[in-house]
């Protein structure tokens, strides 16, 4: 493959398909294509692969595995960029999810709280975001307040935290 970067060469191609002929698409190997691509700076390929992936973590869309991914990796830019890239795919509580986590990557727990306020605020029963947002009450050193702004997050004007 003359041409080609040693990440082509191991990883998937854009439409998901073995780079060489016969190689096996597990969950294993789209992971490491997805992060192949990554490390090639290879974006749009990347999401392909984490959108092939994301089914075999239960996830509907690949952007928040492409953006952890970016993350432990240390590819800050490479997190924005990607969800800058988005384009409305991936559902809006998830993205209010990706959001958050990439201002706690940069050490904006202040934005990562607003954004996951806001986020239970629009949908209550988002268990996932109110699970983020004890999380950052935590790194903020505010987790004795956690269970109390929980508890009334999204809960009507007025209602006390039995309701």
């Amino acid at each position: 493959m003359a041409g080609h970067s040693a990440y082509e060469e191991r990883s998937l191609r854009a439409d998901g398909q073995g780079a060489q002929q016969g190689d096996a698409v597990t969950p294993d190997r789209l992971q490491a294509a997805m992060r192949d691509h990554l490390r090639g700076g290879a974006l749009e390929h990347a999401r392909a692969a984490a959108d092939l992936f994301a089914p075999h973590n239960g996830h509907s869309s690949g952007l928040s595995l492409l953006v952890e991914a970016a993350l432990e990796m240390g590819y800050l830019q490479m997190a924005r960029l990607a969800l800058a890239d988005d384009a409305g795919k991936t559902p809006p509580d998830e993205v209010a999810l990706i959001r958050a986590r990439i201002a706690q990557a940069q050490g904006d727990l202040v934005a990562a709280r607003a954004i996951l306020v806001a986020a239970i605020e629009a949908a209550p029963n988002h268990a996932a975001a109110r699970r983020a947002l004890a999380e950052v009450m935590v790194a903020m050193g505010t987790a004795a307040d956690a269970r109390s702004v929980l508890a009334h997050l999204g809960a009507p004007p007025g209602a006390t935290a039995a309701e």
